[in-house]
């Protein structure tokens, strides 16, 4: 399941990437990530960190390198790559997401960022 989220991020696929969000659900983007907070549902992750993603940054992506299974949870390590809209900068970050699956459905996802990189990459000169 969550291969198959990475495999719709990648398409631009949000349909197929939030199909399986619980109704219940916690998404936790990290302190100084460009879209931080704490998000409850699919409207939100998608207004409130996908459109500010799209709204901000010419590109972004995250590159999936590993899954680590570890039964009800799954970490996914891999990189993020963006260019600013407006400063045109661009970095490479490390992170992690630590996926919670329950019944079936993801209950929570939690992000792990080199955020400083990040916003260095978003900072006026």
């Amino acid at each position: 399941m969550v291969s198959d989220l990475y495999t719709a991020y990648g398409e631009g696929d949000l349909a197929a990437f939030t199909k399986d969000l619980s109704a219940d659900l916690t998404w936790i983007e990290c302190e100084g990530f460009p879209a931080s907070g704490v998000f409850r549902d699919r409207e939100d992750i998608a207004e409130k960190v996908f459109g500010v993603l799209a709204r901000d940054w010419s590109h972004w992506d995250y590159q999936l390198e590993q899954l680590i299974d570890a039964g009800e949870r799954v970490v996914a390590v891999g990189t993020y790559r963006g260019t600013h809209g407006t400063t045109a900068r661009s970095f490479s970050a490390r992170a992690a997401h630590v996926w919670h699956v329950v019944d079936g459905k993801i209950a929570r996802f939690e992000q792990f960022a080199d955020t400083h990189l990040m916003q260095s990459a978003a900072a006026p000169a």
